[in-house]
């Protein structure tokens, strides 16, 4: 009878282990990651407008609490870029359609979990890009699920 070593048995079962855990980690990522395709979240030239109230930005969307419309994670930075020192900016915004018009900034996902999507910001005419997350407040403006794409047409600071 061969025997084995106990620090051979700890690498067999460590082994066993991370393939077990990779396994879960890629099921968990398809779960968590998809968004629910058969949602039309299509929208044509609609209006989004934002404000500030002492250093923080929200969304002015009235089936929202202050707190749910609340702009973090790198949107409230990019609302204080375009807003060049004022206090509301209103935005002209489409999604997920074949052809947009001439557009200011385009945001496609990167990430998105059962909390809200990342996304990839884009300004025309730039090569830069900055990253940006939006909650799912978002799905109550597109119909239900976060766009694949969001196209700002216009951008207006008051």
């Amino acid at each position: 009878m061969k025997r084995f070593s106990i620090k051979n048995v700890i690498i067999a079962v460590l082994a066993v282990l991370g393939i077990v855990f990779l396994a879960l980690a890629i099921d968990l990522g398809n779960v968590i990651c998809k968004r629910d395709a058969s949602v039309n979240t299509s929208v044509e030239k609609r209006e989004v407008r934002f404000y500030k109230d002492g250093d923080n930005w929200y969304a002015d969307i009235p089936q929202h609490t202050q707190q749910q419309n609340q702009m973090v994670a790198g949107a409230d930075a990019l609302l204080d870029t375009v807003a060049d020192g004022r206090g509301k900016v209103s935005v002209v915004l489409s999604a997920d359609i074949a052809t947009p018009d001439e557009w200011q900034m385009h945001l496609h996902i990167v990430e998105h979990d059962k909390y809200g999507a990342t996304y990839r910001v884009r300004t025309a005419g730039q090569p830069s890009s900055r990253l940006i997350w939006l909650c799912n407040v978002t799905h109550t403006v597109f119909g239900g699920e976060h766009p694949t794409d969001i196209y700002i047409h216009s951008i207006k600071a008051e």
